[in-house]
């Protein structure tokens, strides 16, 4: 525990129903310090950082900042209290721009009168000097925040939080929707707020990136405190040893190799603004990798593949037969299966049972005529056995699993299509590390039973660990395609940021 501490927290205690989330958890963080906050999806990190912002309340314990004991019954006596949260699940308004999220129930005024007009103009200043001078990135700031890509809209939720001019600040997840340069931008900026005293508690399941940017770690298992460390005495392993209650086997499963019939071949595809002139083939049981910045055109091709953005040229064959793909409905009948990287805005039906949202691809299989819901909880009670989804069986709602839960789930749905290529679009973002290893497993599995896979993912280890090959894109097009098994991070990484014409006159790059 720190001395003098700016943020403390004692005996702090949570159920949801007969579900006991938090057990007697104490917490404390200092001016100037970073906090990392792990544990595995289910722990109690979002639920004990949800009590801190005022989202939800406690049910035992204390909370004092700055030595003065505090009540957060809802968020903005949290805000109040100098305390802002930035969380995992983006808290947008999709119509509003940029600036208007950040400033959101805290609109500037062209007077003090309290019905004067929205001072528009001073809020997008404010809001550009906040996102170019402060995080570095050109964001637009009067475009609707649904037009944004991912990595903009995390930024613009980074802004927000910065822009209240909190002295304790919660991160949760904040890299999982960046690319390596943003990542190295908001670690500058986390820089500079720690100089500013003010105080971070980060919270992520990257375990290498946060031991590299914290003071201290704490750990939580089944809602308890089971480590509180500072950094000099951790490294992953030991991390990871706290989290799970013991060793994780080796993270990445053995590579299955390829098969030597052709499944999918694209020629030439491509689409005006997002690619160009995209050509590679894939064997039956292949796992290919792209990978690239944000914009390069990756997550553009695999909607493109999946029909949600048509291709406006080029030949895709699959089978040895052209293939048309124009919408979501061909790519099915042609069974391809996408599985989104937002998986509570494109994924999940939050409202709908997990038997419902496991089943709603395939429904064929719950009867020819009607839908039988016997049919329904015996085949997703065997997807929830053989993928040990942790749920209260097919009737719970999807809504109360976890985020590396709801991913089984989702992966589940797709393999009872019995898919001939799975695409997948950052297939453990949020996801802590057993559940990685375990859709790791997943994914090779449908490998083994000749699914051909397309991976895409800012995470270069993952992309050289789960994958046979893997392409690199940059503006569009593909620069290199390498041997996922010889290559490095950093040739990925290299590809992605400079033209090829510009890797060829410093000599290239060896994987």
């Amino acid at each position: 525990m720190t001395h003098n501490p700016l943020l403390e927290m004692k005996g702090i205690g949570k159920r949801f129903g007969n579900t006991v989330a938090l057990r007697d958890i104490d917490l404390a963080i200092s001016a100037g310090e970073v906090l990392g906050l792990v544990g595995e999806n289910g722990a109690g990190k979002s639920t004990l950082m949800k009590i801190l912002a005022g989202a939800y309340c406690r049910d035992g314990g204390t909370i004092s900042v700055r030595g003065k004991a505090v009540e957060l019954a809802d968020p903005k006596a949290g805000a109040d209290a100098g305390i802002a949260i930035i969380y995992q699940e983006l808290s947008l308004f999709p119509d509003f721009d940029a600036a208007q999220n950040i400033f959101a129930g805290r609109e500037l005024r062209t007077s003090d009168f309290v019905l004067a007009p929205l001072a528009h103009a001073r809020m997008r200043k404010e809001a550009r000097r906040i996102l170019f001078d402060e995080l570095g990135v050109d964001v637009p700031v009067d475009r609707p925040v649904r037009e944004l890509s991912l990595s903009d809209r995390q930024m613009v939720e980074i802004a927000k939080a910065l822009s209240t001019n909190a002295d304790i600040i919660i991160m949760d997840e904040p890299t999982e929707a960046l690319e390596e340069v943003e990542r190295k931008q908001l670690f500058a900026i986390i820089k500079r707020l720690q100089a500013a005293g003010k105080a971070i508690i980060y919270v992520s399941h990257r375990i290498k990136e946060l031991l590299g940017i914290c003071s201290r770690v704490m750990v939580l298992r089944d809602g308890r405190t089971v480590a509180d460390l500072p950094v000099a005495d951790l490294d992953v392993d030991k991390v990871v040893s706290a989290m799970i209650g013991g060793s994780l086997s080796k993270q990445f499963p053995p590579r299955v190799p390829a098969r030597s019939e052709p499944s999918l071949e694209l020629r030439g595809l491509s689409k005006a603004g997002a690619f160009e002139d995209i050509s590679f083939s894939l064997s039956k049981g292949e796992i290919f990798g792209i990978a690239g910045l944000e914009g390069s055109g990756k997550s553009a091709l695999l909607r493109s593949l999946f029909g949600q953005r048509p291709y406006d040229s080029g030949t895709v064959v699959i089978g040895g037969k052209d293939a048309r793909i124009v919408d979501v409905t061909d790519a099915i009948r042609e069974r391809f299966a996408f599985l989104p990287a937002e998986r509570k805005v494109e994924g999940i039906f939050p409202e709908h049972s997990v038997g419902w949202n496991l089943s709603i691809a395939n429904l064929g299989v719950l009867g020819k005529v009607t839908l039988k819901p016997a049919r329904e909880r015996e085949i997703a009670g065997d997807y929830i056995s053989k993928l040990g989804v942790k749920c209260d069986g097919p009737q719970a709602e999807i809504a109360s699993l976890s985020g590396g839960n709801q991913q089984k789930v989702m992966l589940a749905r797709w393999l009872l299509t019995q898919p001939k290529v799975l695409l997948l679009e950052e297939p453990t973002r949020g996801v802590d590390v057993r559940a990685k290893s375990e859709v790791y497993a997943l994914v090779q599995a449908a490998a083994k039973d000749g699914c051909s896979v397309i991976v895409v993912s800012a995470d270069n280890a993952e992309l050289l660990g789960l994958c046979h090959r893997v392409a690199v894109m940059f503006e569009g097009k593909i620069t290199t395609v390498v041997d996922a098994a010889t290559s490095k991070e950093e040739t990925l990484a290299l590809h992605s940021v400079r033209p090829p014409e510009t890797l060829n006159t410093m000599g290239g790059i060896n994987g």
